[in-house]
């Protein structure tokens, strides 16, 4: 049983890390794994550890029941793994499921052999052909994103599909959780951080994809007056005049939004609105050109395609248990339906209310 100085220290420790109420994160993992009835009895989970918000994951799994919990970690400019390690236990102390979680600071084939489901989290990355060549026919990798947003560099699905391993995607629009939501609100953090105040400020969405249209209607909610268009070749210059903020947003886009190789250069986009701030969400722009033209870019940090600057763990550590949970329910389900040899058509009636969580890759 937990002992009040036990707890103590091990809020203590969570606090450091950047999580103010561990309580209330506690409270959180267990209303995640109650509604989305996560049962991982019987099955071996590889994920990672990681500090702050996204301490959150092994422990849930954990709470879940899984049969073995397998984490990588590392240092990274987050924490040492130390420190990553001191975190994952306080959550465990105070989730009274104390020591579950195996953590690992190096990477070996053998996890990748042991586990039933592997997430493709940051210190798992990448699951490559020698990863998927030491995982079990049976095995199944799930992302915790939406399937379009996968990534070739963190899952060689072309290996996996070799093998017959599949790969499943989360729906982040799964009712009662709409965790895809978040992504407006985080554009709205973003915004205020960069001391713009929404209410009434002209704001330009640049997006192709699901982020823009998401971001378009939290920031008309919020009295913003919002245009979104595809790209800037959609837009007179003209048209241009006037805006107060520029947010790209796309993330499926893999060549230069804005830049000197991009849609617009930064010394045209500096003649027309030499004030616009640019809200920096989703793929590759040229930052450092943008700041030679005195042009105000947030985050302002180099950012190359199909990457968002900042994540969900920015609001709050809801959104990260609500995706890692959802991100495990679907793994188990996977896992679940692989061990009883049914197939995806097949796998509908046997997932039930669970079905619209699972995206096929």
């Amino acid at each position: 049983m937990i002992t009040y100085t036990g707890r103590n220290q091990a809020i203590a420790t969570l606090k450091e890390a950047g999580i103010p109420n561990p309580l209330r994160t506690r409270k959180l993992i267990r209303d995640v794994i109650d509604f989305l009835q996560l049962d991982l009895t019987g099955l071996t989970v590889l994920t990672e550890a990681a500090s702050g918000p996204y301490v959150v994951t092994p422990v849930i799994a954990c709470l879940a029941g899984a049969k073995r919990v397998l984490a990588l970690t590392g240092n990274s400019i987050y924490a040492t793994a130390d420190g990553v390690v001191a975190q994952t236990r306080a959550l465990e102390m105070l989730c009274e499921v104390e020591d579950c979680a195996e953590i690992y600071s190096e990477r070996k084939l053998d996890l990748f052999a042991q586990a039933e489901i592997v997430t493709n989290l940051g210190f798992v990355r990448p699951i490559d052909s020698n990863a998927v060549e030491a995982m079990k026919e049976t095995a199944v990798v799930t992302l915790m994103c939406e399937s379009w947003e996968y990534r070739s560099e963190d899952v060689d699905l072309p290996a996996c599909k070799a093998k017959g391993i599949r790969v499943w995607g989360t729906n982040e629009d799964y009712p009662g959780l709409d965790i895809f939501s978040y992504s407006g609100w985080l554009c709205m953090k973003m915004l205020f951080d960069a001391q713009i105040e929404i209410h009434k400020s002209h704001i330009l969405v640049v997006s192709t994809d699901k982020f823009g249209i998401v971001i378009e209607n939290q920031l008309e909610r919020a009295g913003a007056l919002v245009r979104r268009i595809n790209t800037f070749r959609d837009i007179s210059k003209s048209d241009l005049t006037g805006i107060d903020v520029i947010v790209v947003a796309d993330y499926t886009r893999t060549d230069t939004i804005l830049g000197q190789d991009g849609d617009i250069s930064p010394c045209e986009l500096s003649a027309i609105i030499p004030d616009v701030s640019i809200i920096q969400y989703a793929g590759h722009i040229d930052v450092n050109g943008l700041k030679e033209f005195g042009i105000y870019v947030y985050p302002g940090i180099e950012l190359g395609p199909r990457r968002m600057s900042l994540t969900l763990a920015m609001l709050a550590v809801r959104p990260v248990v609500e995706l890692h949970g959802a991100g495990i329910k679907v793994g188990e389900m996977c896992a679940r339906a692989r061990l009883r040899e049914i197939n995806e058509i097949e796998m509908a009636p046997f997932v039930t209310d669970y079905s619209t969580l699972v995206q096929v890759l």
